[in-house]
């Protein structure tokens, strides 16, 4: 009978081991969380585009950190969002860059913000 009890022990355990280095993985995408599905109706304001640019996205508002500097974002005439792994969608984790006319800039992170503090720094 403790025989068959280590036994069963064993086999959970064995079986935990496998499931969670079979999600390992997955861990290097974005969670569904982290990404936004981007709208038609779009506003980027440029102010400070050197680590960050606003992002009005339909009726959601963002503030769209850099991993890096991101200087050529104050003066290109493109800005368009690009992530290869989810079309459509804006993820942070450096998944989505933001492509403009001389090169890219990976995304940080997606930080919400109210409609009433978007149009704020968008005047500043």
């Amino acid at each position: 009978m403790k025989t068959l009890i280590a036994l069963c022990l064993l086999v959970v355990s064995s079986a935990a081991a496998t499931a969670s280095a079979q999600t390992a993985p997955a861990a290097a995408t974005p969670a569904a969380s982290d990404c936004i599905t981007l709208s038609s109706d779009q506003q980027l304001v440029r102010k400070g585009a050197d680590r960050s640019i606003l992002l009005r996205n339909g009726t959601d508002h963002y503030i769209v950190h850099f991993q890096n500097s991101c200087s050529q974002a104050s003066f290109s005439r493109k800005l368009e969002f690009a992530t290869p792994s989810n079309e459509g969608q804006l993820c942070g984790a450096r998944a989505s860059k933001l492509r403009t006319d001389t090169g890219s800039c990976d995304v940080a992170r997606l930080e919400p913000i109210s409609a009433e503090a978007f149009a704020s720094r968008a005047k500043r």
